[in-house]
């Protein structure tokens, strides 16, 4: 029987991710219901170079790079998540992507004041740094301060704060709050409180026990876990041993470089690529950028597109929480396809009402889409949302985890960057519709045949146990060579093969026996 984490755990989760992975999911969505406020701002500040102003086609054009440069600088900040933490540790490492955090919206308001847009693009990328850092060093701090039997509840609070930061973002964005011309520097202002708010509470909370561990400071450590663990400080101790014997276990690290280079790992690094690379073009990257622009194109008011952005928020936190209640109850595998499946229907489902209201503008027709985007995003948060975080760590095992995550977390910002840079552009040139087809139906159509072929079972596996699962998947000749090998012999053969190559590159027997 599962055990339910502890109030303290609950409490320091809910402020860990409220200052740290919060604000990944409010800055996705705080320019989607005041994008009008910014095309205003922006065409202000460069009607004096350009006599008079910019074109519609050309504002928007430009503005979509702007929504999408965020994820450049989220792109740097996952390169310096790893030194950031192990330099100053997991709860400092917080106070400097806060601080940044505070910086990035600070620039943001003064650009509204001088004026300058170019400012404003600045803090965009030094908003995204500092995002894409406080989200890696949250989820890294709560995993290591929460109990193993804890681990997965707790760790599903930082994605349940990306959907919350979601929900507020759309909120205080909306135009009839803050999304306006003269009020949209309020949204950073918020943002910029809640930070400094939340952020206050750290002191008061240790460094993560692993962390103090790694350095030595062995009372510390004890004095951690007993805090957060909330146990006597004997069994504390004891906590403590199996810490130090599962870091002992896990001194091979490997570098990116490494996943690249050996076979053993790249092959199964792929697929959790793959799985990021679906993830990103299903289309959620433009629904939390323009889902307001969307509704609005398909005949809803400004009223009714902003409750209704409003309201996808909600349900993709809603549906967050649900799937940390089925997520572990049922394999990766059929959860991934399942979901999958949904998102790809319901993409072709979208793309169709796009196009028949731009055939016969039946007002209906954007509340019908309301629905469909709702039910996409119920499907998005049961496998890909969650599952693309730790996906990659069960396919290669702990100690390539992070050179793993890092590929995928590299994936991911620059496919975030390149659909939302290019989407707009797209719609300007080919219509609504017809650029929402190309983008997010073939990648997930493509992607979901792969993963059918290609995706192995991962739940409650070690490293030899997914490489037997991957010899049992369906054959499909074009998914590589292993695949034509019918003779049972032959095939484990090759599993056996593969294995000690795994034991060879890890280095040890004893690495590869933990179930993650």
């Amino acid at each position: 029987m599962v055990e339910a984490p502890s109030f303290r755990m609950i409490c320091v989760a809910v402020i860990t991710s409220i200052a740290g992975s919060f604000h990944f999911g409010f800055n996705l969505v705080l320019t989607n219901p005041s994008q009008e406020a910014f095309l205003s701002f922006m065409n202000q500040t460069l009607a004096k170079r350009f006599d008079g102003g910019l074109s519609d086609n050309t504002l928007q054009n430009i503005w979509s790079f702007v929504v999408a440069i965020l994820f450049l600088g989220a792109l740097g900040g996952s390169f310096c998540i790893r030194f950031i933490a192990d330099w100053v540790g997991r709860k400092n490492g917080l106070y400097i992507s806060i601080a940044v955090g505070v910086l990035g919206g600070g620039m943001a308001i003064a650009s509204k004041f001088i004026p300058l847009f170019e400012l404003y693009i600045v803090s965009r990328i030094v908003m995204g740094w500092s995002v894409s850092v406080s989200l890696g060093l949250s989820a890294l701090f709560l995993s290591e301060a929460s109990p193993k039997q804890n681990r997965g509840a707790v760790g599903m609070m930082t994605g349940t704060c990306v959907q919350l930061g979601t929900v507020v973002g759309s909120v205080v964005a909306m135009p009839q709050i803050f999304g306006t011309d003269d009020l949209w520097w309020c949204i950073y202002a918020t943002e910029i409180g809640i930070m400094l708010c939340f952020g206050a509470a750290l002191p008061f909370f240790p460094e993560s026990p692993g962390f103090l561990i790694q350095r030595g400071a062995t009372e510390a450590a004890t004095k951690s876990i007993a805090y957060y663990y909330n146990c006597e400080e004997v069994e504390a101790q004891k906590h403590l041993n199996e810490i130090k014997e599962e870091q002992k276990n896990s001194t091979r690290k490997f570098k990116m470089m490494d996943i690249v280079i050996k076979r053993s790992l790249r092959d199964k690094a792929f697929i959790g690529v793959v799985v990021t690379f679906a993830m990103s073009f299903s289309g959620v990257a433009v629904i939390n950028a323009f889902a307001f622009e969307i509704l609005k194109d398909t005949g809803l008011n400004v009223l009714e597109a902003s409750l209704a952005n409003d309201a996808i928020s909600v349900v993709s936190m809603i549906s967050s929480i649900i799937a940390s209640f089925i997520v572990d109850r049922n394999g990766r595998r059929p959860l991934l396809l399942i979901s999958f499946t949904g998102i790809l229907f319901c993409n072709l489902i979208i793309f169709g009402l796009m196009f028949t209201f731009y055939q016969y503008g039946y007002h209906v027709l954007g509340f019908i889409l309301i629905c469909f985007i709702c039910i996409f995003t119920f499907f998005f948060a049961l496998g890909p949302g969650p599952l693309c975080y730790f996906i990659n760590a069960e396919l290669v095992g702990q100690a390539a985890r992070s050179a793993s995550q890092s590929w995928a977390s590299v994936i991911q910002m620059l496919s975030r960057f390149v659909i939302v840079t290019a989407f707009l552009p797209m719609k300007n040139q080919l219509g609504e519709a017809w650029s929402y087809l190309i983008l997010f139906v073939a990648p997930v159509a493509v992607s979901l045949v792969y993963l059918y072929f290609s995706l192995p079972e991962t739940k409650n596996k070690n490293p030899f146990e997914v490489e037997e699962a991957i010899e049992d998947l369906p054959k499909f000749p074009l998914c590589g060579g292993s695949r034509r090998v019918y003779d049972r012999k032959q095939s484990e053969q090759m599993v056996i093969t593969r294995q000690m190559q795994l034991v060879e590159d890890y280095g040890s027997i004893e690495s590869l026996s933990y179930r993650l």
